[in-house]
């Protein structure tokens, strides 16, 4: 700024060269929106289950075991003072084999009536998909079918979603002892 100028002038100057500069941002409607969910491993396949449905993922609670449950039923822990039903999904759907119980992970649903946690053989961590890339038919092991509702194919993998809130409404699990 030179002594003779005007310091307002040069301001003005200054916010013009700016402006004719600038670049846009890009248009609200050309951003994509994403869907998250936690994925999982369960019995060799990959899932991915809604947000929306977990309260809380954590390692294997130690639980007692109780007389006269199913066989899934590994038994009722106690976690922050309130009982949780641990479930085995591996042995609910049939595997005897499974991953060490290090790696498995639990993933907890609760509402007003239930709190279950569902044990799966590997937690793989947030993931994001595009909104526009969801699959109401998807491909997956006839076993699991009542419980997905839909998925992502994503860069070859495919990422069925698998609702908790459908499996704890089976009929399966409305009594679980014998």
């Amino acid at each position: 700024m030179s002594n003779g100028s005007n310091p307002y002038a040069t301001l003005l100057a200054l916010a013009e060269r700016s402006r004719s500069v600038a670049i846009d941002l890009p248009a609200k409607e050309n951003a994509r929106t994403h869907w998250n969910g936690l994925g999982f491993s369960l019995l060799g396949h990959r899932f991915v289950v809604p947000m929306s449905e977990i309260a809380e993922l954590m390692l294997v609670p130690q639980a007692t075991r109780l007389p006269g449950v199913k066989h899934f039923v590994l038994g009722i822990a106690n976690v922050r003072g309130k009982l949780m039903a641990v479930l085995d999904l591996p042995a609910f759907f049939g595997s005897t084999k499974t991953v060490a119980m290090e790696r498995r992970r639990v993933f907890a649903i609760e509402n007003d009536e239930m709190y279950f946690g569902f044990i799966v053989d590997e937690s793989m961590g947030m993931q994001h998909f595009p909104q526009d890339a969801f699959e109401e038919m998807i491909a997956v092991d006839e076993m699991f079918r009542p419980f997905v509702k839909g998925g992502y194919n994503v860069a070859g993998t495919s990422w069925p979603v698998l609702s908790l809130v459908a499996l704890a409404a089976d009929k399966h699990f409305e009594k679980l002892a014998y």
